[in-house]
C-alpha cells in the first residue's frame, strides 16, 4: 500500500470514528424521562407546599403564533398577596400585575389601574394572552395546581422535569440545585402555539416585605 493511500486511509477512519462519537453524544443527550411515583409526588409536594413567601428575579418571554415578546421580571409572593412587576419591550418602563384571590390590578406608567377578578381575565383584556397565571403560582414552585389531574414525569438526576395538566406542559430544563428545596432556573410552558418561557436567575426565599409598600 502506497504512503498516499495509508494516509487517505488513517484519515478515513478519524473522520468515521470522530462522526461514531458525534452520533453518540446526539443519542446521549436525549433525555429519557420516567413517570414518578406517588411516594416520591408526596415528599416532593410537602416540601413545596411549605415555600409560600418568595421573590424572584429573572426574565419572561412570551411566544405566539403571531407574536414574541419578552421583559424583565421581579415576582414578589407574600402568602397570598403578589406583585410581579414586568420592565423592559413589553414592560416597557414597569407595568406591574399585583393582588390577591379575590381581585386583580393592573398598574401601567401614565395609563392609570386596571382591575379584574382574575389574572387571567386582566391578561387577556390587556395583553391578548391567555396564559394560566393562577396555576403558574404552583408551577413556578414545581408544584401541580390543586383539584386538578395530572402526569408528572422526572429525569436521569431524579429531578421533576416536566408537568402536564389542563392541556399544559409544562419542562423543567434548569435547577438551582444549591436551594434547599431545589426551585427552577429555566422553565418553558407551551399550549399549542402559545409558549412561555421563564428564566429565573435568583430566589430568595422568606424575603423580608416589612420595607415595601403594601399590596393594595
Amino acid at each position: 500500500m502506497s504512503m498516499i493511500s495509508s494516509v487517505f486511509l488513517l484519515r478515513s477512519l478519524v473522520f468515521l470514528l470522530i462522526l461514531m462519537l458525534l452520533l453518540l453524544g446526539g443519542c446521549a443527550s436525549t433525555e429519557v424521562l420516567k413517570p414518578t411515583g406517588e411516594s416520591y409526588m408526596q415528599r416532593h409536594n410537602d416540601e413545596r407546599t411549605k415555600l409560600t413567601h418568595w421573590q424572584m428575579n429573572g426574565k419572561i418571554r412570551v411566544k405566539t403564533a403571531d407574536s414574541s415578546d419578552s421583559a424583565n421580571l421581579l415576582w414578589q409572593q407574600n402568602g397570598q398577596q403578589y406583585r410581579i412587576i414586568l420592565s423592559g419591550p413589553f414592560g416597557q418602563s414597569g407595568a406591574t400585575i399585583q393582588g390577591d384571590p379575590y381581585q386583580v390590578q393592573l398598574l401601567l406608567p401614565e395609563k392609570g389601574a386596571y382591575q379584574a377578578s382574575t389574572p387571567e381575565q386582566l391578561l387577556h383584556d390587556y395583553f391578548g394572552w391567555n396564559l394560566p397565571l393562577s396555576h403558574l403560582f404552583y408551577w413556578v414552585r414545581t408544584l401541580p395546581a390543586p383539584l386538578l389531574p395530572y402526569q408528572s414525569n422526572l429525569n436521569e438526576q431524579q429531578q421533576l422535569a416536566q408537568l402536564i395538566q389542563d392541556g399544559w406542559e409544562i419542562r423543567y430544563d434548569r435547577y438551582h440545585e444549591a436551594l434547599k428545596p431545589m426551585l427552577p432556573g429555566r422553565m418553558k410552558i407551551s399550549k399549542g402555539d402559545l409558549q412561555l418561557t421563564l428564566v429565573i436567575n435568583q430566589w430568595q426565599l422568606e424575603p423580608d416585605f416589612a420595607q415595601l409598600s403594601s399590596f393594595r
